[in-house]
């Protein structure tokens, strides 16, 4: 292993599988390492992002069979949300739908028995709701970036002064991201009509459902959708100059700013949907479903996307049902799994994991 993991670790097969006829969703895989190893399932992040082969850099490939596979509506997946009409890609397009496609993914590549699963910010939170509908398959969670996807989680992250920055730029009402990147708060800020501010999740909600009829609003749209990640790549690195971000590629961002506020508008879809679902504390509520899986958490002191706070709450919620098999670690990092000490801690971690019989 390098001190970077095992970042030259080749795709061994890949291939979409048919989720849903009706409509239809594919759904793209990929496989890494030993084809008999120890199964990981990684959920990755956004909601929307899709999985990268830089994912599989955790794992020793002589050890781990690790799975990726973009969720619905992203990557390589089908129908893509980065279409000119997304609604085929975010119809059926759930926590509970993505839930069932990891069970059809697990069917379809012959795992059987449990597994282990690694995911991070939104690939935490998606782990952690597939964990507690399906513990009896989970051998072990390794979790990075927890984020919960309670309404004051995403306010944190989405919110912040938004409704006071016309009137003042600089107002602090409540904690929040914004305090600590400015610049790009405010680019991000001015993508959203001035009167609409007072609820940014649905401010771009409207925005991405409005059909484009010509390219002003094709422009309307990826402005804001680029606005939306790039706001959330200044924010995932400690260091990072944020006068010098770049614009990112138009069609990823349609992707994962659809797909985002496609779940932030519906409280990520936990236990139901819409307006109301976004008071949701699902995860902290279905917790005993936990108690008996070994768990590894990571989380940056300083991440801004995902306040330290999600961790904190998780891991008293997990102690308090009893798990007494959980490990919780602090880095001096931000959000991305890629500052160097997270990374290096989730590699140790794997390197360490008890081992468990191939399935």
């Amino acid at each position: 292993m390098s001190e970077n993991g095992y970042p030259n670790s080749p795709c061994g097969q890949s291939g979409h599988l048919t989720v849903q006829e009706h409509p239809r969703h594919q759904i793209y895989w990929e496989e890494y390492g030993s084809g008999d190893g120890e199964p990981v399932l990684v959920m990755h992040g956004g909601p929307g992002a899709g999985c990268h082969k830089s994912l599989a850099r955790f794992f020793n490939p002589d050890r781990y069979r690790v799975i990726l596979f973009d969720q619905r509506g992203c990557g390589k997946s089908t129908p893509s949300a980065r279409d000119d009409d997304p609604t085929a890609a975010l119809t059926d397009n759930t926590t509970e739908h993505l839930i069932g496609d990891v069970l059809r993914l697990r069917w379809e590549l012959d795992i059987h028995g449990k597994m282990h699963v690694f995911g991070g910010s939104w690939g935490s939170m998606l782990a952690l709701a597939y964990a507690i509908a399906h513990p009896e398959t989970v051998q072990t969670l390794i979790l990075r970036g927890i984020f919960l996807c309670r309404r004051a989680d995403v306010d944190y992250f989405l919110q912040g002064n938004a409704a006071d920055f016309a009137l003042n730029a600089l107002a602090m009402p409540v904690p929040g991201t914004y305090l600590d990147f400015p610049t790009a708060w405010q680019q991000f800020v001015a993508e959203i009509p001035a009167d609409e501010r007072g609820d940014v999740v649905k401010a771009l909600a409207k925005i991405f459902a409005m059909p484009p009829h010509n390219e002003a609003d094709r422009d309307r749209a990826l402005n804001a959708a680029s606005a939306c990640v790039a706001w959330e790549t200044s924010a995932s690195r400690l260091n990072r100059d944020e006068n010098s971000q770049s614009r990112p590629n138009p069609k990823y961002a349609l992707t994962v700013a659809r797909i985002l506020v496609h779940y932030m508008v519906n409280g990520g879809f936990l236990g139901g949907d819409g307006e109301l679902n976004r008071d949701n504390h699902y995860i902290l509520d279905h917790v005993h479903r936990l108690k008996d899986i070994p768990m590894h958490i990571v989380h940056g002191r300083y991440d801004r996307v995902c306040h330290l706070y999600q961790a904190e709450a998780l891991v008293r919620a997990l102690r308090a049902v009893g798990n007494a098999d959980l490990k919780y670690f602090i880095t001096t990092a931000g959000h991305s799994s890629l500052e160097p000490e997270t990374e290096s801690r989730l590699c140790t971690i794997m390197n360490d994991l008890p081992r468990m019989s191939p399935c």
